[in-house]
């Protein structure tokens, strides 16, 4: 009798746990998580299970869910559906979800497979690869179409890229952007370097740009991108720096700013990475797919960003913020201050990708 009721009881433990099992974010667009754990989201996940289903493919990014990447990124989705006829399912998580909002842990689960792929911000994977800096080089972009000819597969900055990160177990197929870094802050309209006196900005976590804002007189603190809206909010930081139709309008962080500087600092491109292993797991035709459908994504997403500045500075105009749009003149002085303070820094980074990318922008 004892040993009946035990096993009825163990019975009745096994069946409640296999109840209550943890789950993962859900993907957004409707899509259903497969991976239950961070270490199954990626490599694992991507492995064909015995039912003959979908091969799944986890896609992180930090932007929200009403930004062009998240557009872009159900569109990969549906392109990787629909050209390996159902072979892979690409799930789209926004907002770092498998990370709990950490933009960092997500591209470093990337790294380690959990995560299948992702649009990644470059200054934070500095962490990871510091010669990564060099990509925000304070006002090193000639013009868009320099940037569009340059970060492409195939050309000269690609491949140097690509030999960095293929060693930290990175594949590069595509890139999207963040786009150009404007400032704002809830105190005072910026014109000129002493404007920014004594101001406590959050800037993205890359030395060298900290240091230029520190040259600049400002107080730069590095902050995880999920917790700034609240910082904003509160007045733990007097402002921050990122791109318009990327992040400020998607996060509305102008609900808790009222100046705007328009000086285009510094470009961020977002590249589309692969965990490397599970990218040299698919066979020549599979990456070929990939390839084609991040070249569709990354193109629709900056036509997104793009065509949407015109309309966010509107958006912006009508909560109340103050726009001020340095001209040529205007930004010479930042321009010589961040230039030495970024000296030391650029020295320090990969040569070979420095003078791509310098030869790029001739």
């Amino acid at each position: 009798m004892k040993k009946q009721l035990v096993s009825c009881v163990l019975a009745a433990v096994l069946t409640a746990a296999a109840i209550t099992g943890c789950k993962q974010p859900e993907p957004a667009g409707g899509q259903t998580a497969q991976a239950q754990d961070g270490q199954t989201a990626g490599n694992e996940s991507a492995s064909e299970d015995k039912g003959g289903k979908a091969q799944v493919i986890t896609m992180t990014f930090a932007l929200a869910e009403n930004s062009p990447h998240h557009k872009a990124g159900l569109e990969f989705a549906r392109l990787v559906e629909e050209k390996t006829n159902g072979a892979y399912k690409v799930e789209v998580y926004p907002n770092s979800a498998l990370a709990s909002g950490n933009q960092l842990e997500a591209i470093q689960m990337v790294q380690n497979g959990s995560i299948s792929c992702g649009w990644v911000s470059p200054p934070v994977q500095t962490a990871i690869e510091p010669s990564l800096n060099a990509l925000s080089i304070p006002w090193l972009w000639k013009d868009t179409e320099t940037i569009d000819a340059t970060l492409q597969p195939g050309t000269d900055v690609d491949k140097e890229l690509n030999r960095l990160m293929n060693a930290k177990g990175y594949e590069i197929i595509g890139y999207a952007e963040n786009g150009y870094r404007e400032l704002t802050n809830s105190v005072r309209e910026i014109r000129t370097p002493a404007d920014m006196k004594n101001l406590k900005f959050r800037v993205i976590g890359s030395p060298m740009l900290l240091d230029v804002f520190k040259a600049m007189g400002a107080n730069p603190v590095d902050l995880n991108f999920g917790e700034l809206f609240t910082a904003l909010q509160q007045k733990t930081v007097d402002g921050q720096e990122n791109p318009i139709s990327t992040a400020i309008i998607p996060q509305r962080f102008y609900e808790a700013q009222k100046y705007l500087t328009v000086w285009n600092y510094s470009y961020e491109p977002h590249p589309l990475e692969f965990n490397k292993k599970l990218w040299d797991s698919f066979d020549p035709e599979t990456q070929e797919i990939f390839r084609e459908c991040a070249a569709a994504a990354c193109t629709l997403q900056k036509k997104l960003a793009r065509e949407a500045l015109e309309a966010d500075m509107q958006t912006l105009r009508d909560a109340g913020v103050v726009i001020t749009e340095l001209t040529d003149e205007e930004k010479q002085p930042f321009k010589e201050i961040a230039a030495a303070a970024a000296e030391k820094s650029i020295q320090d980074y990969d040569q070979a990708l420095v003078e791509a990318l310098y030869n790029a922008n001739k």
